[in-house]
Order: C-alpha cells, then structure tokens, then sequence
C-alpha cells in the first residue's frame, strides 16, 4: 500500500476513534470508556501512554502521550504533547507528531520507506502551515534537503548536493517558480556563481 494512503488512512482512523472516545469519556468513569473503546494505557514518568489498535492487528500501532496540566476551568487535565504512528503494520514507529500547549502540531517526523530513519521532518506555525521542510532525498537519514517557507508558500530551497554536509545550492522561489539558483563551487559556503532562471 502506498505510504502516502497508508498515512491518510491512519489518520482518518484515529480522528474516528478519538471522537467515539471523546463521546465515550463524557459518561465517566474515563478509564472504563478507554477499556470499551480498545484503548490501553501505561505510565512513563509523568506521561500517561494511550495505545490504540486500529487495525486490528493484535498490537498498538498507535500512541499518544499525554503530561499533567490544567483545563480552561483550573481542574486538572491532560495535555497531548507527543504522537507516534506504525503505518505499515512492523511494530515500529513510522510517524512522530509534537505538540504544542494547545495541542498544535508543531513538528512531524516522517520514516517514508520503512527503513527506520526519518526522511523528512516538517515544522508548522501556530497556523497549521509548514515553515521549514528537512528531507534525506537518499534515504539515508541524513537531511541533504532543507525549504523554507512563508504564509504557506515555498520561498527558499537548500541543498547539500555534494554530501558534504554543508549546503552549496540556494533556490529562491517567487511566485511558485524558482527566481534564481546561487551555487558554491569551493566549498566554503559563500555562493561562487548565480544561475538566473527566467520563464521557469
């Protein structure tokens, strides 16, 4: 199954299941609701782990960690800090969410070929809208790739090429086309020679 339906699935089956929980909870006792909904959870420190099973595989392939804080009516709640998804079904975690103090996607890591090293890492704005991309373009973990972008859109593309771990490509985006390309033949991270794209 593709990765990228596999992740919208799972996806659409957590907010099913976070809403039946939702209105689960409202009966009280929580923790009978959870055990009714197929949700287990453990402690780690100060964190309560939920786990779901989605699929139905025996196994959670679903996890949300949540730390102590304090509802809109002073009593005390929980607040969702972190999430972890197992999208192909191995046992390992596939999809990293963080949280911010309102429960806003802040950052999401993703393992798009399995392999167990995030390809690609998106930081998003209180918005919901992502401002910086890091993609390892060679599966090999290490990010070689960096955009960056403004109210949603791409302006600048940053590329390691030689693997050297340092960039020596800049990509300036303007209107959904790149503008110009800055390139660093020696190695020492200033740009050497400007490529002007027109009609791009």
């Amino acid at each position: 199954m593709p990765v990228r339906f596999r992740f919208l699935l799972c996806c659409a089956a957590l907010s099913v299941a976070a809403c039946a929980g939702s209105k689960a909870e409202e009966k009280s006792p929580k923790q009978t609701a959870d055990e009714a909904q197929g949700i287990k959870e453990r402690q780690e420190g100060n964190l309560t782990v939920k786990m779901y099973d989605l699929f139905h595989s025996g196994h959670a392939d679903v996890w949300e960690y949540y730390e102590p804080s304090t509802g809109p009516d002073g009593k005390p709640a929980q607040r969702l800090v972190r999430k972890e998804m197992d999208l192909n079904d191995d046992g390992k975690v596939d999809v990293w969410r963080w949280y911010n103090d309102k429960e806003q996607v802040i950052k999401e890591a993703l393992d798009l070929d399995f392999d167990g090293k995030v390809d690609e890492i998106i930081y998003f704005d209180e918005r919901g809208e992502p401002i910086k991309k890091e993609l390892a373009l060679d599966f090999k973990g290490k990010p070689n790739t960096w955009k960056y972008y403004e109210k949603g859109k791409l302006v600048r593309v940053e590329r390691d090429t030689k693997g050297t771990g340092k960039v020596d490509t800049w990509e300036y985006w303007e209107g959904g086309k790149v503008d110009r390309i800055g390139i660093d033949t020696d190695g020492d991270g200033v740009v050497d020679q400007w490529v002007k794209k027109t009609g791009t």
